[in-house]
């Protein structure tokens, strides 16, 4: 403000005599004295007291007279408000700028905002405060602040005590407030400082960053880290998933069929000359009985290296029943089993195939009761074809998953962070409404 025309004049106060500075003069109305704080009428030539001092006299953190450059415009410190909502309270700086006019420089404990008066009214449709084309959520309801102390020059006339009801609405990074008292509204925009921004300019300590209790209007730290986690976890997952894909498919390695009587002798069964590349491989063997009715067959699996006999065993079941009770026919089981087999090493392989068929049967042919009436169940001597075969490839659906669980971990604890702290950004402190 060094280039700006100096409005400073020098006065004496009625009530002490210290000096005083009116440093907005041609704007000031009130003028609370620095050294005894008495309240004096700026527009008066001889300086009438409004009102004694009423409270000890406090240092504001930022002194008046301080100037500084706060986003490309130069302000004076010309005033200090203390007020509280009946908690812990908060700073008000009144900034002068002879070509900008007037700012608040709201400091909350934590951070600093910057205010401007608005000249205009908001609107207000689906269910929010619009301006500028953005919406502001009304945050909490209407509350009651009151001065707790002040000093310096204002343009109305100030005092402690003075008392107006306030409602906030907000957005991430501005708040608009409304103050109403007896005989005027008035509308102020504030915009949330990066941190240190005000500390920088004002010459003040730098305050340690907490999130713990965010300002209403405070915007999110974490939603960049957000959207970026957002953005690497789908490319992680399509890659993932495209790669799972392109390996996914399956080379028919041997078949065979074998014939199973229910409630018969098991039947064993040695498919010949399975030939594993030169890399560890999944292994597919799937079954099909397709003729199961109300009965199942027991499926054992080893597939065994030729040349040092090692063994890998696995074991499925082939199964169908269905019948009818209560609530109509039903139906479950599955007739084509899968099973797969994970890093299998290179070499030629027989697998052997063992295989016991059972028929269900609760009481006997048919059974009536409470669940109804089932149908006949298969007969004792009947012999059901089943179809082997064995697949090299294949993707494994678990590991898949597992894989996507993993990649999406951090996405997840990105916007849980995030969320969780607009949750606290939105809850009001207290529910006092001073209506």
């Amino acid at each position: 403000m060094s280039d700006a025309p100096s409005t400073v004049r020098a006065l004496s106060c009625t009530h002490c005599g210290g000096t005083i500075s009116l440093r907005a003069a041609g704007y000031t109305v009130s003028l609370i004295c620095e050294h005894c704080g008495t309240t004096l009428d700026a527009t008066d030539p001889d300086l009438r007291i409004i009102a004694q001092a009423t409270a000890a006299m406090r240092v504001p953190l930022i002194p008046l007279g301080t100037r500084a450059e706060i986003r490309g415009t130069a302000w004076e410190v010309v005033g200090y408000l203390e007020k509280s909502d009946g908690g812990d309270g908060w700073s008000e700086y009144l900034l002068f700028n002879p070509y900008q006019g007037y700012a608040f420089l709201l400091d909350d404990g934590r951070r600093f905002s910057i205010g401007f008066l608005l000249d205009r009214l908001p609107g207000y449709d689906w269910g929010e405060l619009q301006l500028d084309g953005e919406g502001y959520k009304r945050f909490g309801t209407r509350y009651a602040t009151w001065v707790r102390f002040v000093v310096g020059e204002f343009y109305w006339r100030v005092a402690e005590g003075e008392k107006v009801r306030v409602s906030d609405y907000v957005r991430p990074g501005r708040m608009i407030s409304c103050e109403e008292n007896e005989s005027e509204r008035t509308w102020t925009r504030l915009f949330m400082l990066d941190w240190g921004e005000a500390e920088k300019a004002f010459g003040i300590e730098r305050r340690r960053r907490d999130y713990s209790t965010p300002s209403p209007h405070e915007p999110s730290p974490y939603r960049d880290k957000m959207v970026e986690a957002l953005i690497l976890g789908a490319i992680a997952a399509a890659t993932l998933l495209l790669i799972a894909l392109m390996g996914g498919g399956s080379t028919r390695a041997a078949s065979a069929e074998m014939q199973v009587a229910i409630e018969g002798a098991p039947v064993t069964q040695v498919v010949r000359g399975i030939e594993i590349p030169g890399r560890n491989a999944a292994i597919r063997i799937g079954a099909r009985a397709r003729q199961l009715d109300n009965s199942w067959i027991e499926i054992d699996y080893s597939l065994v290296n030729r040349r040092t006999q090692q063994s890998f065993d696995a074991s499925t079941v082939a199964e169908r029943y269905s019948g009818r009770d209560s609530d109509g026919d039903w139906t479950e089981g599955d007739t084509t089993p899968n099973i797969k087999l994970s890093s299998i090493p290179p070499g030629t392989y027989d697998l052997v195939v063992e295989m016991t068929g059972h028929r269900w049967s609760p009481s006997g042919s048919s059974f009536t009761g409470n669940a109804g009436i089932f149908s006949s169940l298969t007969a004792a001597d009947s012999t059901i074809p089943v179809e082997i075969e064995v697949a090299r490839g294949g993707m494994f659906g678990g590991n898949v998953l597992l894989g996507l669980i993993l990649l999406l971990i951090w996405p997840a604890f990105a916007v849980f962070r995030h969320f969780s702290f607009e949750a606290r950004r939105l809850m009001p402190v207290a529910e006092d409404d001073d209506e």
